[in-house]
């Protein structure tokens, strides 16, 4: 569709018209169909297009909805799939496994320490936009054998990485 050209050729029939009609909008309607003024045909195959438009956008967002979804169990079978292959290394008994595209290994990861009540945080290891300072924590408890009640310990989990060559 060739916009300009097509517009241009509307207006210059419809000025035409207008001339002819004065400000008779029924004769000027009358005018226009009879003399095939395009305007209609040209309103309606944009509009078509405009249509479509909107039913791909709705679309468009449906399908990036799926695909979030799917990309999220995507993410979490890689995930699995890596966790797996740690605990197969580790079951074999070494620290890395090579494959011709990809090196495997594992280490030992870190025990996490969770803030579960962050309001009962000593004022020592906060930050000033008053949030709980894992660093201090860190630091203060990695280490100790017991822990307050705002503060607990997960257990360490392996680190799994993955080389591509």
């Amino acid at each position: 569709m060739n916009a300009p050209v097509q517009l241009a050729e509307i207006a210059r029939q419809a000025e035409w018209l207008r001339d002819l009609c004065g400000d008779d909008e029924e004769l000027f309607a009358d005018m226009s169909e009879a003399e095939n003024v395009p305007l209609e045909r040209f309103i309606a195959r944009v509009h078509e297009q405009v249509a479509r438009d909107g039913e791909m956008l709705v679309g468009i967002t449906e399908r990036q909805a799926a695909l979030a979804e799917r990309k999220a169990r995507i993410a979490h079978r890689i995930d699995t799939g890596k966790a797996i292959i740690g605990k197969a290394i580790r079951a074999g008994n070494v620290t890395k496994w090579e494959l011709p595209e990809v090196t495997y290994s594992v280490r030992d990861g870190k025990p996490k320490l969770v803030v579960v009540d962050a309001d009962a945080v000593p004022e020592t290891l906060r930050r000033v936009k008053s949030e709980p300072d894992k660093t201090a924590i860190n630091a203060a408890y990695a280490d100790a054998d017991s822990l307050p009640n705002w503060l607990t310990r997960e257990p360490a989990h392996d680190i799994v990485t993955g080389r591509v060559r």
